[in-house]
């Protein structure tokens, strides 16, 4: 007999359909769907299928396992979790502006070639963003100029970052001094990033498991608290593909709680969960 979901769901979720979600969502995002998810996905899904006038969770596997319906892009979106804040992790942006951005700049014959980052699952955007501000402040140490390409599989989220409108409880992580210097009130409830840093991102909907329209010669990747979502051959996949489009010397962020021993012979660990190419 199939297990059904216990959730506040009015439809049934077959053991069969479930596992095709697991199967569909491993393929489009990399992401291994525990099964401990299950109750999470018959309620997110749920709405999906109110909002549709389906019948049931086979009507909605249907849709998205139809090569581009647009419904799979809410699939993707519904699917992924984000959770994201100013200056998460702060000793990477501290290694950033007294580390990684003087050396950077005192290579010779390059100051006038901009230093190029890539925030990879970008989110909502607080990640570059916090990159962009911390560039700024140390300016004096990095007169290149500073370019960051933003992507995130979510497409919603990719247009946030690219809007950077964020609510008061999506602020998390900048004090009052902050919030003066790079942000102007939107209306009572909102505030949007300055002009100034908004146009150092570059944002793009992209998937780690689809070709990457990116030039070699990255200086900074920053793929921070994404690769756990991976299996081990999908996380091998990815980080090879990083070391693909960096130089030796070049940096790569992860999270905190994201290991790369796999990958020891292309970087090697100069500081917590900051690892350069070799």
């Amino acid at each position: 007999m199939n297990q059904l979901a216990h959730a506040d769901s009015d439809y049934p979720l077959s053991d069969e359909v479930f596992a095709a979600f697991q199967r569909l969502t491993l393929e489009q995002t990399g992401i291994e769907l525990a099964d401990t998810k299950r109750a999470m996905i018959s309620t997110r899904f749920s709405r999906r299928l109110r909002t549709l006038g389906l019948q049931g969770f086979d009507e909605y596997l249907a849709l998205v396992q139809t090569a581009n319906h647009s419904e799979r892009v809410d699939f993707i979106d519904t699917v992924t979790t984000n959770l994201t804040y100013f200056f998460r992790e702060l000793s990477h942006f501290d290694n950033l502006k007294h580390s990684v951005f003087p050396e950077l700049n005192a290579i010779q014959n390059t100051q006038d070639k901009p230093i190029r980052i890539w925030s990879a699952g970008c989110s909502s955007g607080q990640e570059p963003y916090s990159i962009a501000m911390m560039a700024l402040e140390a300016e004096s140490q990095t007169k290149r100029p500073v370019r960051i390409l933003c992507t995130d599989i979510h497409t919603k989220l990719i247009a946030q970052t690219e809007q950077g409108i964020y609510s008061q409880s999506e602020l998390r992580g900048l004090d009052e001094k902050q919030l003066k210097k790079w942000f102007e009130p939107v209306d009572d409830q909102r505030l949007q990033v300055m002009a100034a840093l908004r146009s150092m991102l570059l944002c793009r909907h992209m998937n780690l498991f689809a070709p990457w329209p990116i030039r070699p010669n990255v200086d900074i990747i920053f793929c921070r608290n994404t690769l756990i979502y991976f299996d081990i051959e999908h996380q091998t996949r990815v980080v090879r593909g990083f070391a693909s489009l960096q130089s030796p010397g070049a940096r790569l962020f992860l999270g905190h709680s994201e290991t790369i021993k796999q990958c020891a012979d292309i970087y090697k660990r100069v500081s917590n969960t900051t690892y350069e190419r070799i």
